[in-house]
């Protein structure tokens, strides 16, 4: 990309993410609509059944951050891995702490599932079959793959992380079904982080521009809804796409921007919303017509639950990381420290 766009925070990205928070949010409610009757609910067939790819945008977008971020000239692996820690760790245990809460109530899971080692292994987001926040589980793709990526992309950039996504997937292909500590490592969902790779390398050196970004992303579209029929990596051809005119778009709206911001919140809070909500309707005993009305009702209160979890913890912990990095970046580069070192 262009030098005067390197640094700076791309609109569509954040679009991306809001976009595939609110696939998956969709693509779940039904999970929290049990309670009441199927036939009274409009259901929008195309997200409902294929809403699930919005996990593997979000593994995309991950792809391209990171080599987006390595090319800044303050990057480090050290600094580049307590970034996402902070940005990561301290929401899930959040979150996680309010799953055990409810699975002592009986709500999302029954008391006996509340067991130390899940729960520890749902804080320390390592793999495990079922983390106390059921959608954990793409936490512990992410934390590996920024892992590796931050220990491939110094020894040979974006090309040597490409060629080892590429293996992960062929490797996790090869050999399903696998236990959960080898299909965080190895698995299909590898080639949407190829995806992402890959879509950097195509438009690291572009600027953004109208015409690049809508073709990109008409052609994304058309992949993905047609070209099922033809090949099994379809989606990863069609997020590689999408990612690439995301991140050339040169705008987007404010709501969007700010729901990217919040994506992270939206997707793990959703989990507990949803399954607060049969537990509730049964004690209450909700009209069982009303379900089309409590989806976007949930819907909402997700992303109001997001919108305050963004302003009053995640961005809070965020800058003051950034802050604390910045200082020992300060420190470690001035004369006094190099004179000493």
């Amino acid at each position: 990309m262009g030098n005067a766009q390197l640094h700076g925070r791309l609109p569509g990205v954040q679009l991306g993410r809001a976009i595939a928070a609110l696939a998956v949010l969709y693509f779940h409610t039904h999970l929290a609509l049990v309670y009441f009757d199927p036939s009274q609910l409009a259901t929008w067939r195309f997200l409902a059944d294929r809403g699930a790819a919005g996990v593997d945008l979000f593994f995309a977008i991950s792809g391209f951050i990171v080599c987006y971020v390595s090319a800044a000239p303050d990057y480090t692996q050290f600094s580049f891995l307590i970034k996402r820690f902070f940005r990561i760790y301290p929401l899930n245990a959040l979150a996680t702490l309010v799953m055990i809460v409810f699975f002592s109530r009986g709500i999302g899971g029954p008391p006996h599932e509340i067991e130390l080692g899940r729960i520890v292994r749902s804080l320390l987001i390592v793999p495990q079959p079922a983390p106390m926040n059921a959608v954990g589980w793409t936490l512990e793709c992410e934390v590996i793959f920024y892992l590796v990526s931050a220990v491939l992309i110094p020894l040979g950039g974006p090309r040597l992380l490409l060629v080892w996504c590429i293996a992960a997937t062929w490797i996790g292909r090869a050999i399903e079904p696998q236990q959960p500590i080898i299909s965080r490592v190895a698995d299909g969902h590898y080639a949407d982080f190829a995806a992402g790779v890959f879509a950097y390398m195509m438009v690291a050196r572009l600027s953004p521009r109208w015409i690049s970004s809508l073709a990109f992303l008409a052609l994304a579209i058309v992949v993905y809804i047609f070209a099922p029929q033809l090949t099994i990596w379809s989606t990863p051809l069609a997020c590689c796409l999408a990612v690439a005119g995301l991140a050339l778009l040169p705008y987007a709206p404010r709501v969007f921007v700010w729901l990217g911001d919040i994506s992270y919140g939206m997707y793990v809070w959703h989990w507990p919303v949803f399954m607060f909500l049969p537990w509730l309707a049964a004690w209450r005993h909700f009209d069982k017509a009303n379900g089309e009305i409590w989806r976007w009702s949930l819907l909402v209160l997700v992303i109001v639950i997001a919108s305050g979890s963004w302003i009053l913890f995640e961005r809070p912990i965020n800058r003051w990381a950034a802050r604390r990095l910045a200082h020992r970046w300060k420190v470690s580069s001035s004369p006094v420290s190099q004179g000493s070192a």
